[in-house]
């Protein structure tokens, strides 16, 4: 995985050549093979299964040419004006809309000026095969507006922008989700949770200080992938990265009230990377850090004991 940041101007190794480079050799090719579209990243991020990308157009309208999609794809419009073919399209669109392209999807969809930013999701050909095994998909260029499709690629395009340690996870469980707000002709899950969210949730509680992949647990459960995303959405309320995310918390708050070991012993044992990933994440889920809040039980517990 990698990042590049238009915007900061800090750009990590990148064996590929440089965006504009690329855009002219597609122009020319006229056929984007995975990850790749008609545009500049400012950010990018590959995971499992997707590549990630937010984007800035780098090509004038005329200048786009009838061009083909190799994998399925999804964009949604961040900044500018875009004209689509995809199916429900208005002539002219604004930002917040999702695309979403079938393989080989063969358009000129492109941003009227250069002031199109967008975000790119491309979907690798296993995930999708392996997708398909299980749902369907539309198998024409689609346009959604809904909601519920927009807020989740908007926290997709907000998580590739501020990528943390464990953003690969959340990242994929986002995708997933995405994946499965556009396959057709699912029933929304109702009344009593499945068996298999409540095995999810507890091997996911054992295992928390594990890097466990979704695709592991969902294949522990007997589920697909984009099944075990959208029944923690619709059943749970989140996504099944952000369950994880929240277990290790609370094998961290455990461990800093009832044991004395090192931060850095406890990051490692409620599953995060080092003791700044642990640190980091405490903060912004409680609010203070975990050495100050390790601090505050002491003295809670000296108080109470004086009485």
């Amino acid at each position: 995985m990698f990042c590049v940041n238009w915007q900061r101007s800090t750009f990590a190794l990148n064996p590929d050549p440089p965006s504009y480079v690329l855009t002219i050799l597609m122009a020319s090719s006229r056929s984007l093979p995975y990850g790749k579209f008609f545009g500049a990243p400012g950010v990018r991020c590959d995971i499992p299964g997707f590549s990630i990308a937010v984007m800035k157009a780098v090509l004038r309208a005329e200048e786009v040419p009838l061009h083909t999609h190799e994998d399925a794809s999804l964009v949604l419009l961040l900044d500018g004006t875009y004209i689509s073919s995809a199916a429900d399209a208005d002539s002219e669109m604004g930002p917040m809309a999702v695309i979403y392209n079938p393989p080989s999807t063969t358009h000129r969809d492109r941003f009227k000026s250069l002031d199109g930013h967008f975000l790119a999701m491309s979907v690798s050909r296993e995930t999708f095969r392996s997708a398909g095994d299980w749902t369907s998909f539309p198998r024409m260029a689609q346009t959604y507006t809904s909601r519920t499709v927009v807020a989740t690629a908007v926290r997709l395009a907000a998580e590739c922008r501020c990528w943390r340690q464990e953003s690969p996870l959340l990242a994929e469980a986002i995708c997933l989700e995405l994946l499965g707000q556009i396959a057709a002709g699912l029933r929304p899950l109702r009344g009593k949770p499945p068996a298999w969210l409540q095995w999810a949730k507890e091997l996911m509680r054992d295992r928390c200080a594990d890097h466990l992949r979704l695709a592991e647990v969902a294949h522990s459960v007997g589920v697909h992938p984009v099944h075990l995303a959208r029944g923690f959405r619709q059943l749970l309320g989140c996504t099944p990265g952000e369950y994880l995310m929240r277990c290790r918390m609370e094998k961290a708050v455990t461990l800093l009230r009832g044991t004395d070991i090192a931060l850095a012993e406890a990051a490692l044992q409620a599953g995060f990377f080092d003791q700044s990933h642990l640190s980091n994440a405490f903060r912004r889920h409680f609010g203070v850090s975990p050495r100050a809040y390790r601090r505050s039980v002491r003295t809670e517990r000296r108080t109470a004991s004086s009485r």
